[in-house]
């Protein structure tokens, strides 16, 4: 009996102890079976402990199918290998010694008659050997389980692959126990698979490379995933994602314009590589995984910038790793000194995050601040930022006015052909080219921006519908042409080490508003013209009245000679000049209302938040870029700019923050109010450049507003006085 439950313990079982329920039913244990000598008390004792044989062997198909390659590629699919689940393998492995060293000594104390009381073995004794088992065990078989669910459960079908930064998540949560040895077994298969986590960060933030054959870590290649070069790769990265399909549009943003420069091979450093939010571990904050993408893209961009590589030194390198690999580092301490014997000597020491965070800002800083210096980011983006300053921003008013020109007469030529009702099913029949000349023109008319050599990076373009919608940006994409129209400037290195496309599109944001707020101040000066020449015209048609009636003051008139034509009167007796002066006064009076409220804003944008703004974020960048180059001139000075890069580019952020702020663009229900005044705005404007335009300028009864006066009523003309009317309601309400 004794026998046989030694080899049962090991996994094994015999003609005692069976595996229960018999098949066809999947056994879930070992069990005495057909021994009707033993009392119900042993036979409990005894089953209790055939199923911790029974775990075992449960751990060892777990072991051997994810740890031997050999093995795995007969009864593994691949798609299903990874090194985080042969890490977990390994340490589980590792953790099982004890357990086969507790069988051994069983064995050796039974036959040296140790344990013999009274002539035989204690089932107690026996038991209490292994009780610590009896904890943990459970809790190792749930585990694996769950990682089996994550791949050939049927109703788990879109549930999340078990596999690197997820299968970290999951032993850490499971390490949360409140049973000591539980915890500690846990945190070694936490620790196991950290370890590989740790190597691959290494291999990232230090030679700039991914050792990622199974797609787990949480950075990844843009362009191997496009090119589908992995299969594991592939797989496990479509198990993580779930039933939410709402992208942000920044990422939209991105990858429609990593999609339009990838053919002039540039903004490499954006469209290479990125991180996957699902494979982050809770562990790793999101800061500090920026870190690691900053670094390791930093890194891989130099290696392949041209025309010329920029390697990291030497020096820097190997400093480098020697702050980092400790963390690394097995345990090579004899296990006399761990008060577990049963752990395992190879067993990773716990992941030391603090440390961590230390090394990779440290890390982080000193390759930031040596491309800085070696490639001299800072005068190309004074000299870029200086230019966005001029187009984003509409910092160059010439420029502006001539660009709205050119837009208000596409609008006007192209547009008008596909209907009132444009939109973006329209701009089908548009393509990017057609919207290429326009920048062109505007500078040519601009004598500031004609010979500008930074104008050939910006260009217009269409905005495509991708399928998703955020809320919180673009909404002023479509005032321009009435079709969504985007300015976008072309990165290329070293400019976009320092700038993002995220930043590219809030640049295009703040410049879509401040063109619609121009464009509107525009249209009301305009229309100030345009009210001026229809009481130009009512005066000079009392004059042509009063002319007409000067011959006939001295005659004395018969009731019914004079017309009301001659008189300015209706059948009623009303004086029409009068009437129709009062209305265009109105007309001037909301006028004038209007742009009161939008050169206020106009003057606040660009006078009191653009113009400070930029000019401080200039400022601080060339200050900080002299007192690096004088550092770098002190002999001794290790270096030469501690904090350049990441206060230059926390300025800009802010700077540019500010700047969304100050705009209404970070509150979507400021936004979307502004935009409804201004569009108020131009549809005011339209309406009187209508009435102007019927009058013809010349002081008819055509159009103006005399035309539905009298006895002769026009539809037409009281419509747009309604429209005016209630135009007037809704921005005093707004504003």
């Amino acid at each position: 009996m004794l026998h046989e439950l030694l080899i049962t313990l090991s996994g094994f079982p015999g003609d005692i102890f069976r595996p229960f329920p018999p098949e066809p039913s999947k056994p879930t244990t070992f069990a005495v079976h057909d021994f009707p000598l033993l009392h119900p008390a042993e036979k409990e004792g005894l089953d209790r402990l055939a199923q911790l044989g029974f775990y075992f062997k449960e751990f060892n198909d777990f072991i051997a199918a994810y740890r031997t390659p050999t093995f795995a590629s007969s009864s593994v699919p691949q798609q299903r290998q990874g090194l985080y689940l042969k890490a977990l393998a390994n340490t589980l492995e590792a953790r099982l010694q004890g357990y086969r060293k507790t069988i051994i000594q069983t064995e050796a104390l039974i036959l040296s008659g140790q344990d013999n009381l009274g002539g035989m073995v204690p089932l107690s004794t026996i038991s209490a050997r292994f009780a610590p088992y009896e904890l943990v065990f459970p809790a190792i078989s749930n585990l694996i389980s769950q990682i089996h669910i994550g791949y050939t459960s049927p109703e788990h079908e879109r549930h999340i692959a078990y596999s690197g930064g997820v299968l970290i998540d999951l032993l850490q949560d499971k390490a949360a126990s409140g049973v000591p040895i539980q915890k500690e077994w846990m945190n070694d298969l936490l620790q196991g698979c950290c370890a590989v986590m740790m190597r691959q960060i290494v291999s990232w933030v230090i030679y700039g490379q991914i050792q990622d054959p199974f797609g787990e870590f949480f950075i990844y290649s843009l362009e191997s995933t496009s090119s589908g070069a992995s299969v594991n790769s592939s797989f496990f990265r479509s198990h993580l994602q779930d039933s939410t399909t709402t992208h942000s549009r920044d990422m939209s943003v991105s990858a429609s314009h990593r999609s339009s420069t990838s053919s002039k091979g540039s903004v490499k450093w954006q469209a290479e590589y990125a991180l996957h939010d699902k494979l982050i571990p809770a562990m790793i904050p999101p800061p500090l995984a920026q870190a690691m993408l900053f670094i390791g893209k930093s890194i891989a961009t130099s290696k392949q910038a041209k025309p010329k590589p920029i390697p990291i030194p030497q020096a820097m390198t190997q400093r480098h790793l020697g702050l980092i690999l400790p963390l690394i580092m097995t345990s090579t301490t004899a296990t006399s000194a761990d008060p577990d014997p049963a752990r395992d000597s190879t067993i990773p020491r716990s992941l030391n995050l603090n440390q961590l965070t230390h090394v990779i800002h440290q890390i982080r800083t000193d390759i930031a601040n040596h491309l800085w210096v070696v490639v001299q980011v800072g005068e190309r983006v004074v000299w870029a930022l200086e230019s966005f300053r001029r187009y984003f921003l509409l910092g160059d008013g010439e420029f502006t006015l001539k660009l709205i020109d050119g837009l208000e007469e596409f609008k006007r030529n192209r547009l008008s052909r596909l209907g009132p009702n444009i939109n973006s099913a329209g701009a089908v029949s548009i393509r990017d080219h057609d919207l290429g000349g326009l920048m062109s023109k505007a500078a040519q008319g601009a004598q500031s921006a004609r010979e500008d050599p930074c104008l050939k990076n910006f260009d217009l373009r269409l905005q495509r519908p991708s399928g998703t919608k955020d809320i919180s940006g673009g909404m002023f994409d479509d005032q321009l042409l009435g079709i969504p129209v985007r300015l976008w400037y072309t990165l290329a290195w070293p400019l976009d080490f320092f700038l993002t496309v995220d930043d590219l599109a809030q640049y295009g944001d703040i410049f879509a508003f401040l063109m619609t707020v121009r464009k509107a101040q525009v249209k009301l000066q305009q229309t100030w013209i345009h009210v001026k020449a229809m009481a130009q015209g009512v005066i000079a048609r009392k004059r042509r009245e009063k002319k007409q009636q000067g011959p006939m003051l001295f005659k004395r008139q018969t009731p019914g000679q004079l017309s009301a034509a001659d008189t300015g009167e209706n059948t009623d007796g009303v004086d029409l000049n009068l009437q129709e002066s009062e209305m265009i006064k109105h007309v001037g009076a909301i006028r004038s209302d209007m742009a009161f409220v939008v050169d206020c804003l106009w003057t606040y944008l660009q006078t009191d938040v653009i113009g400070p703004t930029f000019d401080s974020l200039l400022h601080s960048i060339v200050t900080h870029e002299s007192a690096s180059n004088l550092k770098a001139s002190e002999p001794g000075a290790p270096s030469a700019s501690s904090q350049t890069f990441d206060s230059i580019h926390s300025s800009h952020a802010e700077a540019l923050y500010e700047i969304r702020r100050a705009c209404l663009l970070t509150s979507q229900s400021l936004s979307q109010c502004l935009k409804d005044i201004l569009q108020e705005v131009e549809a005011f404007c339209g309406i009187v450049s209508r009435r102007a335009a019927t009058a013809g300028g010349g002081g008819g009864q055509e159009g103006s507003f005399r035309a539905g006066l009298g006895d002769d009523q026009d539809d037409k003309m009281w419509q747009d006085w309604t429209d005016i009317m209630q135009l007037n309601k809704v921005l005093e309400r707004k504003s």
